[in-house]
């Protein structure tokens, strides 16, 4: 980590040319960042609210999903741009000796700025509907620590991975679909009938969902014994992505 801590440069480099990569020649450029998660809390207003008739219980139902499709969103997008970081940058890799774990450290630094502006547009979202920022949004910054650690964890090993064993890129956008679908961003963790909740309960994203529906929306302290589960799961995925990372990093440039 020293090492990478002298490449600092060289990671804020990569990280503003695949930001400016991902915009480039986009006719709305950073309004890509606000519109599909509030065209995802459109869609699910009208399926969930409108149609299921989920029970948020005094949380408008709008209000309820933005508050976890936020960080759910730099999550998916994450894993799916972070994943396929070391292969889609295979000339650096062969030719250029430096550490390479700045290549996926660098594609989730690009999305912290998503992030910031689609938590903006929420805390917009919130005072415009009437509802406003809690005192327990001070936990905000706190959990958004906790989630870049699972990210950059998870990034890690599903990278390296991804030198060796292709399929995992190709496999990422359907995990991704099946992880928001076993997560409680659309729906309270509340109607999770009880026999299913103790698997719900070992996704790390759970904890953190609930955890950020709490603090920004309910007035309620981050979700106790659910969260440290998350903060587990955060450490074994950056323990064990580092490890992978760096034990088979020196193989990458031949077999990339």
């Amino acid at each position: 980590m020293q090492s990478l801590w002298s490449y600092r440069h060289l990671i804020l480099s990569l990280a503003n040319r695949q930001f400016q990569i991902r915009y480039r020649q986009s006719l709305i450029g950073l309004l890509w960042a606000i519109v599909p998660p509030l065209a995802t809390v459109f869609t699910a207003t009208l399926v969930f609210d409108k149609v299921a008739r989920i029970n948020t219980g005094d949380i408008p139902y709008p209000l309820f999903a933005f508050s976890a499709l936020a960080p759910w969103t730099f999550f998916a997008n994450g894993l799916s741009f972070g994943v396929p970081s070391v292969v889609v940058s295979q000339q650096m890799v062969s030719r250029i000796p430096f550490p390479k774990v700045a290549l996926p450290v660098s594609a989730v630094g690009t999305l912290l700025v998503d992030l910031a502006i689609s938590s903006a547009t929420f805390i917009v979202f919130a005072y415009v509907t009437g509802a406003g920022l809690p005192i327990t949004a001070i936990w905000y910054p706190v959990l958004v620590t906790v989630e870049i650690v699972l990210v950059v964890g998870l990034v890690l090993l599903g990278s390296a991975l991804d030198v060796f064993v292709r399929d995992i890129r190709l496999a990422v956008p359907f995990l991704v679909q099946l992880w928001l679908l076993l997560t409680p961003v659309m729906y309270p963790l509340s109607s999770v009938p009880a026999d299913l909740r103790p698997l719900y309960l070992l996704n790390p994203m759970t904890g953190l969902v609930v955890s950020f529906r709490n603090v920004l929306v309910a007035g309620r302290p981050p979700a106790g014994d659910l969260l440290i589960t998350s903060v587990i799961g955060a450490l074994v995925a950056l323990v064990v992505g580092t490890w992978y990372f760096l034990s088979t990093e020196r193989r990458f440039a031949d077999v990339i």
